[in-house]
Formats: structure tokens, C-alpha cells, sequence
């Protein structure tokens, strides 16, 4: 069982930096400067494969099948085969050390894996894990072997599920998401090939950083600034529990 003394001794010292979350929201309320930031700085943090590097996964990843659906309404052929593992840390300690969790978690594929705070109104919860899967039978596999490191490593108590691709389908498309066996499932609609044809002939994508993060030992900037944001998250919505990992100090909640 990883202990909050142990969370403590690998992110408080790392997590005394400058804030940078405040410059950032600045930002976000002004009108552009002559500059761009890097599309890579994120609010999540991922080990694994990167999900752009799967077999037969289009170079601009997932955010190529969005585009697809956004514009037309399509669901990718590929997000047919998409699953993910589901984790739901009840505080952001618990996040924290279901990061920890990753660095070692062995998996069939180096399974993408990532960590965020949930900021979307339409899902619930406040901290999510996810686990990236290809097809049902990856995606039970990983299920088992997730379950059971959150269960030994975390607590047993924390939810662990098994759904089929991206939330925002299954708005949509209720049937998306239907995973029982006795029940019939919704199936790839094949004058959607024409969209995707349309997307990936006219559409331009920035080139994903490709960067092997998978064996990392330390954190990047990257990464600190979305721990500094998680931090203020926690802060923003009443979870004392950062506290932990502040060594006490208080935070001042995200503007609205």
C-alpha cells in the first residue's frame, strides 16, 4: 500500500516551484500577444505508449478521430475498437498515488495510461485515471490487472470500470456504449468512411510530440505545471487533502 508519507517524499519537494497556474489563467483572459503557447502543456500526464504509436492509429491520434466527429458527427472506425479502464481516485492524494501506481504497473501492450483532474461538466466525479485499451479482450485483461494494483496499492475501495471509447460518442450515440453481451451493439456505419476520407485529405494537424515518456523517472516542466493545477483544483473545490502534499500550505482556489 503506497502511504501519504511516501507521496509526500516523491512530489513535495518537486512541487515547491513557483506557481505558474496564476500566469497562465492571466493568459487565457487576454487577447493574443504575438505568441502561442506549446500545444503540448496539458493538464493530464501520461505513461505508456503514446496512443498516436498504437497499431494503426492515424499520426495526429485521437485528436484526428475527434475532428472526424465534431465536424460530422462520425464516429471513427478505429474508436470501434477503443476501451478504457476507468479509475476514479476519491482525493487528489489518491490521484498522486495512482500516478506512482503507473510507474510500475505492467501491462500486455505498455498500455497507454493517464491521470487528469475531471473539469467537463458532463462527467462525474473530480479526478479520473484512464487506462487505453484495443478491443474487449485487451480491455478485460487490463481491467484485472488495474483492479487488482489500485485495490493493493491505492485502496479496494476506489471505483474501477471497464467502458467503450470516449464519452462524448455515447452522448450522442447512447447505443456506443452498450458493453452487455446479451444485448446488441452499436456497429460502425459504413457511409462515415466518406468523412473520415474528407477529414484526412483536407484537414492539417500539428505534429504530435512523439517524445518515449514511458520508463520516466522524474517529471518534466510539463508535468509540474499540471500537478500545480491539480493541486489548485483540489484546493478550488474543498479537498483539504493537498495539504499533504503542500506540507500544509494553503492555496489560493482557481478564479472562476
Amino acid at each position: 500500500m503506497i502511504s501519504d508519507e511516501e507521496v509526500k517524499r516523491i512530489f513535495q519537494k518537486s512541487l515547491d516551484i513557483p506557481d505558474v497556474v496564476t500566469g497562465m489563467i492571466r493568459l487565457r483572459g487576454q487577447a493574443p500577444a504575438g505568441f502561442q503557447l506549446d500545444r503540448r502543456i496539458s493538464l493530464q500526464i501520461a505513461r505508456g505508449i503514446p496512443s498516436n504509436l498504437w497499431e494503426g492509429a492515424p499520426a495526429a491520434g485521437c485528436i484526428r478521430h475527434m475532428a472526424v466527429f465534431n465536424a460530422f458527427g462520425a464516429i471513427p472506425k478505429y474508436c470501434f475498437e477503443c476501451y478504457k479502464v476507468v479509475i476514479a481516485p476519491r482525493t487528489i492524494v489518491e490521484l498522486f498515488k495512482l500516478l506512482i501506481s503507473y510507474q510500475t504497473l505492467k501491462l500486455p501492450n505498455d498500455n497507454t495510461r493517464k491521470c487528469m483532474v475531471e473539469t467537463r461538466n458532463y462527467s462525474s466525479g473530480s479526478y479520473k485515471g484512464f487506462v487505453y485499451c484495443r478491443g474487449m479482450e485487451d480491455g478485460n485483461e487490463v481491467y484485472r490487472i488495474v483492479k487488482q494494483a489500485v485495490s493493493s496499492d491505492i485502496s479496494p475501495e476506489i471505483s474501477v470500470t471497464l467502458k467503450r471509447g470516449c464519452s462524448e460518442y455515447a452522448q450522442v450515440y447512447p447505443e456506443y456504449a452498450q458493453m452487455d453481451p446479451g444485448k446488441a451493439r452499436m456497429e460502425y456505419q459504413k457511409n462515415w468512411q466518406f468523412y473520415e476520407e474528407f477529414v484526412d485529405e483536407n484537414f492539417i494537424f500539428e505534429k504530435l510530440d512523439n517524445s518515449d515518456d514511458r520508463h520516466e523517472t522524474g517529471f518534466s516542466m510539463r508535468e509540474l505545471f499540471a500537478m500545480q493545477f491539480w493541486l489548485r483544483y483540489a484546493a478550488t473545490i474543498g479537498d483539504t487533502s493537498y495539504l499533504t502534499l503542500t506540507g500544509g500550505k494553503f492555496l489560493e482556489p482557481i478564479p472562476k
